[in-house]
């Protein structure tokens, strides 16, 4: 609006200085004559002048309407997209899904003095991981037993894995013997950890203290000091799927 003020206000001081002119060379017919031609010229130019400008203005004004709205959309496109990239608007089924298969035989194994036990298993794209259930843990009636549970994400071998640093850790004392270990995530991933390969491990930190030994299960490795086991341990990870 202030570039259109400025053309007209341009225009019209030419018109009065060309009005001055034709006054003082012309004869009074003539001058009225120029006068006339030299204001209705004037007016057409600054008509026309007025008519661009404004033109103008409301391009550009309009432009940068579009481009705020455009930017807008994408950020919000952005944010929505992210938002169910993370599950924040995506619903889930909590399921027990267990990690060894189950035999009518079954053996206590120990974890004692930092002995550690451990399993690495696969989540399917599209399912969150949310904790572990050990189902129980023995401590052979003893009291004080203590131990240590850790996530990792699978890195090539298990030395590697354990190098890395561990996606959750969470200690529990004083255990009672063949209690129910659950475990939960939510406090360190709202809504649980991606799909994806993991190793839970299972370390004695006081006393006795165990997991009890079933079959294996097709697609989990086990293992006992880092050295591959045959035995399944009784363990169910704790995941999440789509509705």
């Amino acid at each position: 609006m202030k570039k259109i003020i400025a053309v007209i206000i341009a225009l019209t001081v030419c018109a009065s200085s060309l009005f001055a002119l034709i006054s003082c060379d012309s004869k009074p017919a003539e001058t009225q004559a120029a006068t006339e031609a030299a204001t209705e010229a004037a007016t057409e130019a600054a008509t026309e002048a007025a008519t661009e400008a404004a033109t103008e203005a409301a391009t550009e004004a309009a432009t940068e309407v579009a481009t705020e709205a455009a930017t807008e959309a994408a950020t919000e496109a952005a944010t929505e997209a992210a938002t169910t990239a993370a599950g924040g608007e995506v619903e889930y089924d909590e399921d027990l899904v267990p990690l060894f298969e189950t035999r009518a035989e079954h053996t206590a194994i120990d974890a004692n003095d930092g002995k550690e036990l451990a399993c690495k298993f696969t989540l399917e794209e599209g399912e969150r991981l949310a904790g572990l259930v050990f189902e129980s843990c023995p401590t052979w009636m003893q009291e004080g037993s203590a131990f240590v549970v850790e996530l990792y994400k699978w890195d090539s071998d298990y030395e590697n894995t354990v190098l890395g640093d561990a996606l959750y850790t969470e200690e529990f004392t004083d255990w009672i013997d063949n209690k129910e270990c659950r475990v939960e995530f939510y406090k360190k991933a709202e809504t649980g950890f991606d799909a994806g390969t993991y190793l839970w491990i299972f370390r004695g930190t006081a006393n006795q203290i165990g997991i009890w030994a079933m079959d294996p299960l097709e697609g989990c490795t086990y293992f006992e000091n880092g050295i591959e086991s045959q035995n399944g341990f009784r363990v169910d990870a704790i995941v999440l799927s789509p509705v």
